[in-house]
């Protein structure tokens, strides 16, 4: 028998021929405990204190404990944070704040520079309507952040089409509408409006990851959009987008890619590393995978960048409030 103050521990160190009875007493009650293990010259003492008190089993309980308290305040936070977000959303792509500062940046949800509201391509002003980031895997890892713009002059046939659709949804949701959304950009990429997406890395990359992303992204756009798009060739206009990007070229993060549709339907590309100034990469003529790409961006509820639709529904919404 062995004091330690209050409490008394005893070892009983007779045991059964395939294992051993470890028996202590605690404020005078006894709690007996049978290992059945392998005949071992280790003391009772030691299997005793590594199956009741292990720090292993400690370190354990420990680390469960703070994900238990830890995860739910990241999930508030990031509940919050994503309110803020889209709040911050509704009031960046407001016209009418647009026209009061038409300078001002607006700054994606990822560690990049902001995107300028206003820029000019082709001599032409386009607006910048939606703005998120394109994340991959269950972990949500930041891959780029997407501005998708349109030329002003050509904002107008956009809120029209929209308008002309018949329903009893209001605005946003027409457009985020997985039927009616669809529909209404169907309209429009058969018109002549200019759309431009800017795509800016969130870290260090390289031509050959960008090209297996877009190819990958447009051969699944063309078989979810299918009723759209049809069983038309577009073998050689995903080889033009390959093309593109056939050097072996590194981009840095904050390196912008623009990629523009014009009036025609074609798809122009520019690359612009952080200090050099922009370069033509090439056209894509086909039409049917330019569309693709653009469904990509714009429509469904497998778009690129879910942020980037949200707000560009947001802007229309706002544009058609302030008409």
């Amino acid at each position: 028998m062995m004091n330690f103050g209050p409490c008394f521990v005893r070892f009983r160190l007779a045991a059964p021929a395939r294992g051993r009875v470890v028996s202590r007493t605690v404020r005078g009650v006894e709690v007996q405990r049978a290992l059945f293990s392998s005949s071992r010259s280790s003391s009772s003492s030691c299997t005793f204190g590594h199956n009741f008190g292990s720090p292993r089993s400690k370190s354990k309980i420990s680390i469960s404990t703070i994900f238990c308290v830890i995860g739910p305040i990241a999930y508030y936070k990031w509940t919050v944070s994503q309110r803020r977000i889209e709040q911050e959303y509704r009031i960046a792509v407001d016209p009418r704040f647009k026209t009061l500062f038409p300078n001002e940046a607006w700054k994606p949800d990822t560690s990049v520079d902001p995107f300028m509201r206003s820029v000019t391509i082709d001599g032409s002003e386009f607006w910048l309507l939606g703005l998120g980031v394109r994340t991959v895997s269950f972990l949500k890892l930041h891959v780029y952040a997407v501005g998708i713009y349109v030329a002003k002059d050509d904002v107008p046939e956009i809120l029209t089409t929209v308008e002309s659709i018949s329903s009893d949804l209001d605005t946003r949701s027409i457009v985020l509408d997985n039927k009616l959304g669809l529909e209404i950009f169907d309209a429009l990429l058969q018109q002549p409006i200019r759309f431009a997406l800017r795509i800016v890395p969130v870290r260090n990359t390289d031509f050959g990851h960008l090209r297996d992303g877009f190819v990958r992204s447009v051969m699944a756009s063309i078989k979810s959009h299918h009723s759209i798009i049809g069983d038309a060739d577009t073998s050689d206009g995903i080889n033009q987008l390959r093309s593109l990007f056939s050097r072996k070229l590194s981009v840095p993060k904050n390196g912008e890619l623009m990629m523009t549709m014009n009036k025609s339907g074609m798809l122009n590309c520019t690359y612009s590393p952080k200090i050099k100034d922009s370069e033509i990469l090439g056209t894509v003529t086909d039409r049917s995978v330019v569309k693709a790409l653009m469904l990509h961006y714009l429509a469904g509820p497998q778009a690129a960048s879910e942020q980037a639709r949200v707000a560009f529904a947001d802007s229309v919404a706002f544009c058609l409030d302030a008409k």
